[in-house]
């Protein structure tokens, strides 16, 4: 059966592989990527060798615990179920859940995160292969280790499947996700503020932290080697009893969900639902194909899982760096007032990508005679109602904030030029370039779902795009905040100018560009891996 079902997943990830170029070269690009982060993990681990056992111990046991506790949490709210061997799939065969289990497990370790949790498992070997008794105990803990993290995060994924399909988690899950990047990376800065250089301040937190996480379940694996090198036997035999525990019991409790998934498989909540009564959102558009598209659009900004996740994850990155240049007291606020501007970079990449989120669904704008034109105007506007105002808020905030309320015609110039812009490069983008995106009811995370090349090269374009269009406005900007005040209005007249042309050149040009492109359009998003 572990043969069976390793060869079936190969199977396909191969036949995936032969329908999309984009695809194979996605797959490469991201086996280049996770080689480039084991290579550097174990890198780290080979350095550790030069330094003492308890050092060694302090470092690897809360690493490794972030690694298992990373499994679990990435499970949850990205990856969800693997879709090419989901026990669900298994439900009208004769055959039960021990029989799948072991399978499963190696199955789970085909894969890039798989392979690459492997092969850092083994770097812990390496950096503890001092001695021979130490150097067992490290592959008994990789052992271990790697086993809990996929038990621990199929079980997960597996007992709450009916959960994480619904489409409440789905958008939970987004704005969780975007909340602990922020926290993570203004947590991270925090520190990294509060402890300075100061050596026995870090020591101590070092100390502190793996203490607690060798007897956290995600550390009882990995703290094996540490004990057997301090000679803590007692505590070696208590951590490799609770370790193997925990695997035996996971073990169960996976065992135990999928018999109970095979013959009551889980069904997605994500098509579910009523459509409700329309009227307002109407009138908010003209009444031409243009409006009816920003309003099918809106709606999917509304109940959309991968539109939820995507605003929320734009919203990570200005509200870290606004935190990041308000702890810093030498930073003028009339640079922190432009920290909502980097929400107006990203903004014309939702649009760029927005057809490829209707999959299958597009072939209704195709059949219809839709012309690209109105569709790029109606995706536009869409975008406009939703950011326009969370971006308004966001410079009015940040200037009550920081009392920089001189700088802010020039901030929304900026914002004004990248906003527009960049919607002007996303709506040419976007009929150039398209993806199979994750369907309605499937994670906006979900594996495979991140578009390849086509996504890359439609981002790239975007992004550049946009910085080139707001250059001008910048200056400006620039120049009014440290020279000359009266430059930082006229930023805003030459953003609004400059990001109008763009939108109108922009959907002008992705109108014709996909009326040419309607067939091979609704080809690339409806691809789907087998």
């Amino acid at each position: 059966m572990v043969a069976l079902l390793v060869g079936l997943k190969l199977t396909l990830l191969r036949n995936g592989l032969r329908r999309s170029v984009w695809r194979t070269v996605g797959l490469v690009l991201g086996a280049v990527y996770a080689l480039g982060i084991v290579v550097a993990a174990v890198a780290g681990l080979v350095a550790l060798r030069w330094t003492s056992t308890e050092v060694t111990a302090q470092v690897t046991v809360v690493a490794y615990a972030a690694l298992t506790l990373g499994w679990l949490v990435l499970s949850l709210l990205v990856f969800g179920v693997d879709e090419t061997v989901d026990p669900a799939r298994f439900a009208l065969l004769p055959v039960r859940a021990r029989a799948l289990v072991p399978g499963l497990v190696v199955a789970a370790l085909v894969g890039l995160p798989g392979v690459a949790t492997v092969l850092v498992a083994l770097g812990l070997v390496v950096t503890w292969a001092r001695t021979p008794g130490l150097a067992l105990a490290a592959l008994v803990a990789a052992v271990l280790g790697t086993l809990t993290c996929v038990l621990l995060s199929r079980t997960a994924t597996s007992a709450f499947a009916a959960f994480l399909s619904s489409r409440r988690f789905r958008d939970l899950a987004a704005v969780l996700l975007a909340v602990v990047g922020a926290g993570l990376a203004i947590a991270t800065n925090v520190l990294s503020r509060g402890l300075g250089s100061d050596l026995g301040v870090l020591t101590t937190l070092l100390q502190r932290a793996s203490t607690a996480a060798s007897w956290s379940p995600f550390g009882w694996a990995w703290a094996l080697p540490g004990d057997v090198a301090r000679g803590a036997w007692a505590q070696a035999g208590v951590h490799l009893v609770l370790a193997a525990g925990l695997v035996v019991a996971l073990g169960a409790t996976w065992t135990a969900v999928l018999d109970r998934r095979l013959v009551e498989p889980s069904t997605s909540a994500g098509g579910s639902g009523t459509v409700g009564r329309s009227g307002r959102l109407e009138r908010l558009f003209p009444a031409d194909e243009a409006g009816a598209v920003a309003v099918r659009s809106l709606r999917y900004w509304r109940r959309d899982a991968r539109h939820v996740a995507t605003l929320a994850s734009f919203l990570v990155a200005p509200l870290v760096l606004l935190v990041t240049l308000g702890l810093n007291p030498d930073v003028s606020p009339r640079l922190v007032v432009l920290t909502p501007c980097v929400l107006a970079v990203v903004v014309g990449t939702s649009v760029g990508q927005d057809l490829s989120f209707d999959g299958s669904a597009l072939w209704l704008h195709v059949s219809t005679g839709l012309s690209g034109l109105a569709d790029r105007r109606g995706r536009v506007l869409a975008a406009l109602t939703v950011f326009a105002p969370v971006l308004l808020a966001m410079h009015l905030v940040v200037a009550a904030v920081t009392g920089g309320w001189a700088s802010l015609p020039g901030a929304l110039g900026l914002s004004a030029a990248l906003a527009l812009g960049g919607m002007g490069a996303g709506a040419w983008a976007g009929a150039l370039w398209q993806w199979p995106g994750p369907v309605p009811g499937e994670s906006p995370f979900q594996r495979g779902s991140s578009g390849g090349l086509p996504a890359l090269a439609s981002a790239m374009v975007v992004l550049v795009a946009t910085g080139l269009l707001g250059l001008p406005s910048l200056a400006l900007v620039l120049l009014g905040a440290f020279w000359r005040p009266w430059a930082g209005w006229l930023a805003l007249p030459v953003g609004l100018v400059l990001g109008l042309a763009a939108l109108r050149v922009g959907t002008v040009q992705g109108g014709r560009l996909l009326d040419r492109r309607w067939p091979e359009a609704l080809r690339a998003v409806s691809e789907r891996a087998g």
